[in-house]
């Protein structure tokens, strides 16, 4: 029922800013005030907007990406011949049958519905399944605009960060996989 609020403050704020610029008495006056009024009108409409681009921003930097706890070097059996990882399925996906369950991917989606600022992670985990350690883990944190977009229905393309190593240009599962299992050669581990 929220939207039914904003076609009246829309109405609202144009007979404001209609009125407000009137009464200015030189073009440069004008463009001062009715920059300053368009800012003060659209707080209440936007003002998690512009704190919640700011929280979605600080968390991109300090929790968001690949985060590695631990390496596996792997022998050539998890490797194909061309050297691609038999453990990545044709469409980018992990398949745990390669290591008989020893390794587990999980996606844990965390959504904030209750926040006001419309964020969320999604956190892509892989575990040792003997020990329940995660090997590694990438976070992606994403936002949906504020309260108007949450409550009003309107459709809002969200932003999703995946932090600073995002431009490795695989799928979603690979970005983690590469970083985590490497081959291993002549008992030196190469980066895949």
């Amino acid at each position: 029922m929220t939207f039914l609020l904003i076609p009246p403050y829309l109405i609202f704020a144009f007979f404001v800013m209609r009125n407000v610029l009137k009464k200015q008495p030189t073009r440069k006056r004008k463009w001062q005030i009715g920059l300053l009024t368009a800012f003060l009108l659209y707080l209440p409409l936007g003002w998690d907007v512009i704190l919640g681009r700011a929280v979605f921003y600080g968390l991109c930097a300090s929790q968001g990406g690949v985060h590695v706890y631990q390496t596996v070097e792997l022998g050539p059996e998890y490797w194909n011949e061309d050297g691609s990882p038999r453990f990545v399925t044709k469409d980018g996906r992990f398949n745990s049958t390669v290591f008989n369950g020893k390794y587990k991917f999980e996606i844990i989606d965390k959504r904030y519905s209750e926040n006001m600022m419309n964020t969320g992670q999604i956190i892509e985990k892989i575990s040792d399944v003997s020990t329940g350690k995660p090997l590694g883990e990438r976070v992606i944190i994403d936002y949906h605009g504020g309260w108007v977009a949450k409550y009003t229905g309107f459709f809002v393309r969200g932003s999703r960060c995946y932090g600073h190593e995002d431009n490795l240009g695989n799928s979603i599962y690979q970005d983690l996989l590469i970083y985590i299992f490497k081959k291993k050669i002549n008992g030196k581990g190469e980066r895949r």
